[in-house]
């Protein structure tokens, strides 16, 4: 395991330093595509997925959703899998965590204006996704030093889910959505 860690901090490293940093761009410039990605752990926390969608997609932007599933007896209700929902599994990774071929093709070509990343613990699969993404603004918990944010959030408490995704809104308030 402590071969895996070294590998996976060595990856992310990496990962991080290959990304050119874009300018953040506030000004007429459209904020229409923003990628969610989040390690799903329980159910509970699809109800904090649904409300930064409902925001997002109020602002007038596509929102493309990732959702890591832990456990593979878990089934994530119909009402969040659409055409914009990717589900990824234990199937998806290699034994490093690296997502595999053809998995998560879309994430790493697009370019989102956002990328949220909505995870409450370190997962590797998900921050060498978003680390590897070409979003310029990149949003989530401090969870760990080798995984870069332009915005970092921290709620009082890790299991408030309602605090983060209150902190999530009021501090994308600033960001115009164009039509």
């Amino acid at each position: 395991m402590v071969l895996k860690g070294i590998i996976q901090n060595k990856l992310l490293q990496s990962a991080k330093r290959s990304k050119q940093k874009e300018r953040w761009r506030s000004r007429g410039y459209p904020r229409r595509l923003v990628g969610l990605i989040v390690c799903l752990e329980n159910l509970s926390e699809l109800a904090s997925l649904k409300r930064v969608q409902a925001f997002f997609t109020k602002e007038g932007a596509s929102c493309y959703t990732y959702i890591y599933v832990k456990d593979k007896k878990m089934d994530v209700p119909e009402e969040f899998i659409n055409e914009d929902t990717i589900l990824l599994g234990s199937h998806s990774v290699n034994w490093f965590g690296v997502v595999r071929p053809g998995c998560a093709e879309y994430f790493l070509h697009e370019t989102f204006d956002i990328i949220v990343n909505l995870s409450k613990d370190f997962f590797f699969p998900i921050s060498y996704l978003v680390a590897l993404s070409k979003a310029p603004t990149k949003v989530g918990r401090y969870i760990h030093p080798l995984v870069t944010y332009r915005l970092v959030l921290g709620a009082n408490d890790r299991d408030d889910d309602d605090g983060f995704v209150q902190l999530l809104e009021r501090s994308l308030q600033f960001i115009k959505f164009e039509q």
